[in-house]
């Protein structure tokens, strides 16, 4: 807010002196009368008038990433995952897409290059679950104290 006039120490409602200063609100045009630090660091004049002129922003974004993967907000799916069952992966959209039905639960799409975020046709393969466990345990080699390296 932009100051217009300084009104000097005055007493607050709980007996303090501050130093008062009337303020312009820019957004509303409104005078307030507010303790100077207060007025300097505010943005409006009011919650009510915040609330007026703040941006408005939809509920959830469209694309986001959950341990690695990219998930879709597609409340619609019925395969769509979280708490209130708004977000798909998208792997799983795009070779749902590919094949034109949706994906069983005992699917799996496998990144054959094996970044996660890459989400390509081409890079995208469907598995069952053992098939898709076999394949990542055939790279994986043991360490000295035989523990499979993670």
């Amino acid at each position: 807010m932009k100051i217009i006039t300084e009104l000097g120490l005055k007493k607050s409602t709980d007996g303090r002196k501050y130093k008062f200063a009337i303020f312009e609100c820019e957004s509303c045009k409104t005078k307030v009368e507010k303790i100077r630090r207060d007025g300097l660091s505010a943005k409006f004049c009011s919650h009510k008038c915040y609330a007026e002129k703040r941006e408005k922003r939809g509920a959830y974004k469209r694309k986001i990433i959950i341990s690695k993967y990219y998930y879709i907000y597609s409340p619609e799916h019925p395969n769509a995952i979280g708490t209130k069952k708004l977000y798909i992966a998208e792997h799983r959209l795009v070779m749902e897409n590919h094949i034109g039905r949706f994906l069983t639960k005992n699917e799996v799409v496998h990144h054959k290059d094996e970044n996660t975020l890459n989400n390509s046709i081409e890079n995208l393969q469907i598995m069952t679950p053992s098939e898709h466990v076999k394949l990542h345990k055939t790279n994986s080699k043991r360490e000295i104290n035989g523990k499979f390296k993670i």
